[in-house]
């Protein structure tokens, strides 16, 4: 008796569950502990390089995951609508963030001194110290509120943690609705190949977006929360096995899509402009430093590939 014999349908998927949770937190709260233990010493520019070299390559992870990886698996389900569903995921982003700054804008708008005219009054005194300090109050004052709290993810940071999650979620569905012990563990496979990949460059994402304030339990958090959406998915496959097979073909896939175009407008609109930024003010210092980017985007779009292709194939 072989092992997929003795764990049958049931004992698979949880061990599944177990497999991709703990795997998932272990490999994404790994640079949350490099990170503390370089905040111990000191910051050098080589350490620096390393991060922004990460952060590259952890984009093109992102940029695979979501044109070789999660569009491959929406064309197989909703071949003349796969582009169009993907590209929804990427303007709704779009569109959330705008209205989001938007948002930001109005509460963060200086107020206007209107309280018996004391600005009239100021400039026809020729107060003009009292004036200016009142303005740079008023624009120090409006920086600050601008700034993150330490429970607030930055936009991109959360765009990209709900991408993930709804693509692991999805992931897991797709564990949790198989009937047999070997299709179990050829998921269980291929997804852990490429989930704990990603895994660690969200965590390293994490890292480079932190507020000073923030603490480390929030960090962890993030990475908890990512953690669960294969188990959640397993969990409800579980839950929902005789689920109409309508489901699996049209709803599922559309949720793929549009967490696969969320992913390709975090990874262009946000993490590579960010990181290429970096690039340029590091010119001036006589540091290939967009060079070592490139090679670092083409490295995870490589690797990450390759293991697509891998999945698909086996």
């Amino acid at each position: 008796m072989d092992l997929t014999d003795r764990l049958g349908s049931s004992g698979s998927k949880l061990l599944a569950l177990v497999v991709l949770g703990l795997g998932s937190l272990a490999s994404g709260a790994a640079p949350l502990y490099l990170d503390q233990r370089q905040a111990r010493t000191r910051t050098t520019r080589n350490s620096t390089l390393l991060i922004t070299v990460l952060l590259c390559f952890g984009a093109g992870v992102l940029l695979a995951t979501a044109l070789v990886h999660m569009l491959a698996d929406v064309r197989l389900y909703l071949p003349r609508y796969a582009e169009v569903v993907f590209c929804g995921g990427f303007f709704l982003i779009y569109v959330i963030e705008e209205l989001v700054q938007l948002w930001r804008t109005g509460v963060n708008q200086p107020k206007v001194l209107t309280n018996g005219g004391a600005a009239a009054d100021c400039c026809n005194t020729g107060d003009s110290i009292s004036l200016e300090n009142k303005l740079s109050t008023s624009k120090t004052s409006t920086q600050s509120e601008s700034q993150p709290t330490p429970l607030q993810p930055q936009s991109g940071t959360f765009s990209l943690l709900l991408a993930l999650c709804v693509h692991s979620l999805l992931e897991g569905l797709a564990i949790g609705v198989q009937s047999s012990a070997p299709k179990v563990l050829l998921l269980l496979g291929a997804i852990s190949a490429h989930k704990f990949v990603v895994a660690f460059c969200l965590g390293v994402e994490i890292c480079s977006q932190n507020h000073p304030q923030t603490s480390r339990t929030s960090n962890l958090v993030q990475i908890v929360i990512f953690s669960l959406g294969s188990v959640l998915g397993i969990a409800i496959g579980m839950a929902l096995d005789r689920l109409d097979d309508t489901f699996n073909r049209l709803v599922i896939p559309g949720l793929q899509g549009v967490a696969g175009g969320t992913l390709l407008y975090v990874t262009l609109s946000e993490v590579l402009p960010r990181e290429r930024a970096k690039a340029k003010t590091t010119m001036e210092e006589g540091r290939a430093t967009g060079l070592w980017q490139l090679c670092a985007v083409v490295a995870g779009f490589a690797v990450m590939s390759a293991l697509s292709l891998l999945i698909s194939e086996g």
